[in-house]
């Protein structure tokens, strides 16, 4: 699948080489923030988990404020190349474009306590650093962008069938596959995203 090295999950650094201290702290800390949120964790949380001294986080990262904005910059960048390779495919059909774009979703959606790194730390924007704001609110307009153009050529191409202009679709279906990431934490039902994503999928191809 040529789309696996866009997943939404902690990148695998392992093959071909070890990881340096950096992948680690960003792949743990991505991981503890995946599960716990940015603000349920400490730099000796981190520091456990990984195996290091603290102070070789601060090395790396001064502040927590640093950490997260790396995290998230990160995560943003893998979904991108998610969008950049199907945006390449020539001639792909929409269906199977939103279905290959949703995949790094539904890998979330089984893996059990996780959710989507940013709609996780949505649930805190005001309590965080507004730099880290920032990068949160980029990740969600160029998920909105990409579904936007997405839906608009699907419907122009009888692939989707819809009434409502495609930024509000594209907001609706985004609203959704969050907010089942967040409802099957709650409810310890690893199939819900899948779920919503197929139902999600069945609706808009009426």
């Amino acid at each position: 699948m040529i789309f696996r090295s866009g997943g939404s999950g902690p990148p695998d650094l392992t093959d071909g080489h070890r990881m340096d201290t950096a992948d680690r702290i960003l792949t743990t800390a991505e991981e503890l923030m995946q599960t716990r949120g940015y603000n349920g964790f400490s730099y000796q949380d981190l520091a456990d988990a990984i195996g290091i001294r603290k102070p070789s986080l601060y090395h790396h990262f001064p502040s927590k404020a640093d950490l997260g904005r790396a995290v998230i910059g990160a995560y943003r960048d893998r979904m991108r190349r998610v969008a950049d390779q199907l945006d390449a495919v020539e001639g792909i059909d929409p269906v199977s474009a939103l279905t290959l774009y949703l995949e790094p979703m539904l890998e979330i959606g089984r893996r059990p306590g996780a959710a989507c790194l940013c709609g996780v730390l949505g649930s805190e924007f005001s309590a965080m650093p507004e730099e880290m704001q920032a990068e949160v609110t980029a990740f969600f307009e160029e998920h909105l962008d990409f579904l936007e153009r997405l839906l608009a050529r699907g419907r122009a191409e009888a692939a989707f069938r819809f009434e409502a202009e495609p930024r509000a679709v594209a907001r609706l279906a985004l609203s959704l596959i969050e907010g089942a990431m967040i409802l099957k934490r709650s409810i310890d039902d690893r199939t819900l995203v899948g779920e919503t994503v197929g139902t999600l999928t069945g609706l808009l191809r009426g």
